[in-house]
Parts: structure tokens; C-alpha cells; sequence
């Protein structure tokens, strides 16, 4: 019945050589922020950055931000902070002008890596 000779069924796995993925894994993509982050939306904002906290790089896109509180740039300071603690790197994607506004009105750009966004 399960003549080797004749049994045209693939090698089992451990028999096959393994093969190597030649292309590299996708980045993940980027976490959009919402246009408005007022202090009412500081808790959907945290939902958002929480389920991405452990993401091995992040980039955050702050092109859509309208309104921003500062509990919301609080939060992204944490957030920045606790990853970069970690040993885990994260980024911007074309922060909205509000967005660099608010942060350097209240001195925030060195501490959220958002100066090199603003040469």
C-alpha cells in the first residue's frame, strides 16, 4: 500500500533541506495618529499607542493631527520614553505643523526626536 518505491507524496519536512527567506520581514506600518487629540480623545489615543508599545521599530505618522492637547503630548512623551528604555526605536512620519507647534511651544521637540522633522 505505502510502497516507498512508489509513493509520489512529498519528502516529509525534517527530509527537506530548509530553506531561507531571502527577503526581509515588512516593516510594520505606521501608526496614524487622529487628526484631533484633545484631552477628550487622550484615552482612544492611549488604546492606540498601547497595542503597539512592544512593535520592534514604530513609526508614528503625525500628518493628520489638527488638535492636540498637551495630555497628548504627554502620553507620546511616555510612550517615547518607556520604548526608547526598552531598547526599542521610534520614529515620525511627516508630523503635522500643529503638531511640531505644540511640541516646541512646550519644549518637548528634543524629547519626542522631533527636531530633525523641523530642519
Amino acid at each position: 500500500m505505502n510502497d516507498p518505491a512508489t509513493d509520489s507524496s512529498p519528502a516529509p519536512a525534517a527530509a527537506r533541506p530548509a530553506r531561507r527567506s531571502r527577503r526581509k520581514a515588512a516593516a510594520p506600518a505606521p501608526l496614524l495618529l487622529p487628526a484631533d487629540v484633545g484631552i477628550e480623545e487622550t484615552g482612544h489615543l492611549r488604546a492606540l499607542l498601547a497595542a503597539r508599545l512592544d512593535d520592534a521599530d514604530l513609526m508614528l505618522d503625525g500628518s493628520q493631527v489638527q488638535r492636540v492637547h498637551t495630555s497628548a503630548l504627554q502620553l507620546l512623551l511616555m510612550f517615547c520614553r518607556d520604548r526608547a528604555a526598552a531598547g526599542l526605536r521610534t520614529g515620525w512620519h511627516a508630523p503635522s505643523a500643529t503638531l511640531l507647534g505644540a511640541a516646541r511651544l512646550l519644549g518637548l521637540v528634543p524629547s519626542l526626536e522631533l527636531a530633525r522633522e523641523l530642519s
